[in-house]
């Protein structure tokens, strides 16, 4: 079973992050999430956050995930959720630390990634390279 949040970029040029079930998100989660996307990609370019399985996220995780340092390398953000309670987290983070690139929150994973389809179009067209997927 998985015990860490998983990161990966897909070969869509969506950069991706999985959380394991009934899942607490902290500083230091979101801190080494960050320090893992620059590895894997230090371009900016857009993010799928598989939020379902997401018990509680910490404040101060919350706002470092909105603050410039870890905005950097995202131009924009999907979360998907599938229950309620998920969906109600996510939009709390949406009202009191909403990043400030768009975010959206998506219950579907193909209208997640059809809604960052042209931000990968964007990547591409700024001749920025790819990298493997995970």
């Amino acid at each position: 079973m998985q015990s860490t949040p998983r990161i990966w970029l897909g070969d869509d040029g969506i950069m991706r992050i999985e959380f394991p079930q009934d899942y607490l998100f902290t500083l230091k989660d979101v801190q080494e999430l960050n320090r893992q996307h620059r590895e894997i990609r230090s371009e900016c370019g857009p993010l799928l956050v598989y939020a379902m399985s997401v018990a509680e996220a910490e404040h101060e995780a919350k706002e470092f995930a909105s603050s410039d340092g870890a905005v950097e390398v995202v131009s924009a953000m999907a979360i998907l959720v599938k229950s309620v309670f998920t969906r109600a987290m996510a939009d709390i983070f949406m009202k009191f630390n909403k990043p400030p690139y768009p975010t959206r929150i998506f219950t579907s994973e193909a209208d997640a990634l059809a809604w960052l389809e042209p931000f990968c179009a964007s990547l591409r067209e700024d001749g920025s390279e790819r990298g493997e997927s995970a």
